[in-house]
């Protein structure tokens, strides 16, 4: 064997059986282990091969082996370590703290952390051989490199605490201002006022009612009134009450009992009232609920309890209801169609989200939103014409932010070119346009100095009834009510009824 102190047989034997250790003595035995089957140059080479070092020392503390990891771990070839006492490794600063003083004074195997002179951190198991005396031979020492390791879970800790920090960032930054759709943050007064409103009673348990025409946003301000009040751990269920029918509207409210109506699942159902215990019941388009209904629901705000389908006893529930309507629950009440008990039940505080036409100044602002959201969603890079943005500000949006959205994905998705022309814009946004234009031309026409307000108007709506054959489109095109350009048809057309 190539080492610097020529080891003895037996001394080879006892470091090579001590290095396997108990894991491999019940497949080898000393007979197995002999220069007949496994050459001193094999068992060398087993050693250096290992990824782990193997230190040896004897008695007085000098090395008698240390396999090619040394290389790794200091720089040192084993023939530059072999022979040197540990202790002139030591204050040499190859590696440290040292483990040996230990290992001598106890006599039984210790386990520490080093590190050495190139920066390698290394776990080192010392294991004393001792004498039949009693006295320690040598001793083998394993060292196992965790510098990746260590690295490794360094960085994670890092990531994990940089999450933490944006994390608390975000949450900072949604606590600091609440008038925000997702991560845009609304321009126009009327929609901040609508917002900080919604702060303002999040927290309350109170019953509300938000109104707004469709798209207009009401089920995200339904969520974030529970995301911002005290129930935002409960659950939040949602139901359109207008997707279901009738007759399957109260089971699927209140639940139902075991056996309560042909073709009922035979163990019952919870309803979703049961299920927003300790959260909160959000019912969309409330105007759309029979009167039937609208009785078992008066109890179900004013009592806080309800009897499911085939029950006969009431259930008390703890939950927060806010309702949505696109409806006119006043005109509804009137007409006797909605029940006016329930109507002001329901209206303990009453949110108005204002319709697009209405909050202009956040029109452009959220073409630019959501033509970055899906510019990113599509690996796209679109931008908006300055003609078309002026057609689109000056567009109705009857479907407003829904509509917005669903059109700009629309038109990121099929448009190839990279600026979005008016050419590219739908036929429908186009004709509104072209209305304007008729409007604005008529203005100038019929607009002598002379003539009041009203009779402006009045011959702008005649006038553009004659052209458009719709009261409906005359009312869009004016920004008045549909109801107004009638009456105003009827009386100076002697139209019975105008459509």
């Amino acid at each position: 064997m190539a080492f610097k102190i020529k080891l003895h047989s037996l001394t080879c034997l006892k470091i090579f059986l001590s290095i396997l250790d108990f894991r491999l003595k019940g497949a080898f035995c000393l007979d197995d282990i002999s220069p007949n089957k496994l050459s001193w140059d094999d068992l060398k080479k087993i050693l250096d091969n290992s990824f782990d070092e193997i230190f040896v020392v004897n008695s007085q503390g000098i090395v008698i082996y240390v396999n090619e990891a040394s290389e790794r771990h200091y720089g040192l070839k084993p023939s530059s370590v072999i022979g040197k006492s540990v202790y002139h490794l030591v204050k040499e600063g190859y590696y440290s703290p040292v483990i040996l003083p230990v290992v001598f004074r106890e006599k039984q195997r210790i386990t520490l952390e080093q590190e050495t002179n190139s920066g390698r951190k290394l776990v080192v198991t010392a294991t004393p051989v001792l004498t039949v005396d009693g006295e320690i031979d040598f001793i083998v020492m394993n060292s196992r490199d965790i510098t990746e390791i260590q690295e490794l879970k360094r960085n994670l800790e890092e990531t994990k605490n940089l999450v933490k920090r944006y994390k608390n960032q975000v949450k900072k930054l949604k606590e600091k201002d609440p008038n925000t759709f997702e991560s845009y943050r609304f321009c126009s007064k009327r929609m901040k006022s609508c917002l900080e409103l919604a702060e303002r009673v999040a927290s309350v348990d109170s019953t509300i009612l938000i109104l707004g025409e469709s798209g207009t946003g009401k089920t995200f301000l339904a969520k974030n009134l529970h995301k911002n009040g005290k129930r935002k751990n409960g659950p939040f269920i949602s139901l359109n009450c207008a997707t279901i029918p009738e007759q399957l509207l109260e089971s699927e409210l209140f639940g139902y009992c075991r056996g309560a109506f042909t073709g009922a699942d035979k163990c019952g159902k919870v309803g979703l009232v049961e299920l927003a215990k300790g959260g909160t019941l959000f019912l969309d388009e409330i105007g759309e609920i029979s009167l039937g209904i609208q009785a078992k629901l008066l109890e179900l705000i004013q009592e806080r309890r309800f009897i499911p389908v085939g029950a006969k006893e009431h259930k008390q529930i703890d939950i927060k209801i806010i309702a949505a309507t696109n409806r006119n629950l006043t005109k509804l009440v009137k007409e006797k169609k909605f029940r006016e008990d329930l109507y002001y039940r329901l209206n303990v505080i009453e949110i108005e989200i204002p319709p697009l036409r209405e909050i202009q100044d956040d029109i452009i602002p959220l073409l630019g939103y959501f033509l970055n959201k899906y510019n990113l969603k599509h690996e796209t890079f679109h931008q908006f014409d300055n003609k078309c943005l002026d057609i689109l500000v000056d567009y109705a949006w009857p479907g407003n932010i829904r509509e917005m959205e669903h059109l700009v994905e629309r038109l990121v998705v099929t448009i190839s070119e990279t600026f979005i022309l008016a050419e590219h814009l739908p036929r429908k946004i186009l004709e509104n346009q072209s209305n304007q234009s008729n409007v604005h031309k008529l203005s100038k026409r019929i607009l002598p100095w002379g003539n009041s307000l009203k009779e402006t108007e009045k011959e702008l709506v005649i006038q553009l009834y004659k052209e458009l054959k719709s009261s409906y489109k005359v009312a869009n095109a004016l920004k008045i009510s549909q109801s107004k350009v009638a009456r105003i048809i009827r009386k100076y057309l002697d139209q019975p009824k105008a459509n």
